[in-house]
């Protein structure tokens, strides 16, 4: 675990989540789905690992990454996303999973009356329908997913919106996310950078990409708060 160069003990009052790759393991749903929806639509498909490198920047960024380069039209990916979206919820409930220790560190955040967050760039209907499958004895303060009021992450509005609904300011947040996406929107609302090592990218990348803290297990960051 690398931890954070701060002087004062456990600085922090709330966290805010990223969603896929951070709580939870979607990798297979997700790239069962588009694999599901590009068979359909007649071009190739990808080892399920592959998906690592395409999740991350919503739904319409992992279709255009997922067509060879020559399809990456805007009808086409919208196109896929259509179809991506219809196959993902006959399948995410038996392919979803839940990283090891997120539930205990949900638990323990709750009995600390520590404010949480979900911001993701997944669908909103989507991601309050795993949200509420996965942790149903957990309350999140605030959910914001993707509906086209605000742009995906790393644009500050959408982490903006869910700020002034925790009422803290950024400096008593922090951001966690296992993608430079959430380390990104983390720098773009002065919030506390957490990378986490489970995720869908590699901890060098991680770093790579700049961040205040790397946690190795969920529990690690119940030393901030």
């Amino acid at each position: 675990m690398i931890k954070p160069n701060q002087d004062q003990t456990n600085p922090f009052q709330g966290v805010i989540f990223d969603l896929d790759g951070t709580l939870l393991d979607t990798l297979a749903c997700i790239g069962t789905a588009f694999n599901q929806a590009l068979e359909e639509t007649g071009y190739p498909t990808h080892p399920i690992q592959d998906y690592k490198d395409f999740i991350g920047d919503g739904v319409f960024k992992c279709a255009e990454r997922a067509l060879p380069k020559a399809a990456r039209q805007p009808e086409l990916i919208d196109a896929l996303v259509m179809l991506e979206r219809r196959r993902y919820e006959t399948i995410w409930r038996q392919e979803i999973a839940i990283y090891d220790g997120i539930p205990e560190l949900l638990a323990a955040l709750q009995a600390q009356s520590v404010p949480t967050a979900v911001l993701t760039n997944k669908d909103q209907d989507a991601a309050n329908d795993c949200l509420i499958e996965c942790f149903p004895q957990h309350t999140f303060d605030c959910v914001v997913g993707y509906t086209g009021a605000y742009p995906h992450k790393p644009d500050p509005a959408c982490g903006a919106a869910v700020i002034k609904t925790l009422g803290l300011r950024p400096s008593q947040l922090m951001m966690v996310g296992d993608t430079p996406v959430d380390l990104a929107t983390a720098r773009a609302c002065s919030l506390f950078a957490v990378g986490v090592s489970w995720g869908f990218r590699t901890r060098e990348t991680l770093i790579a990409a700049g961040l205040d803290a790397l946690i190795e297990h969920p529990s690690d960051l119940l030393h901030y708060v």
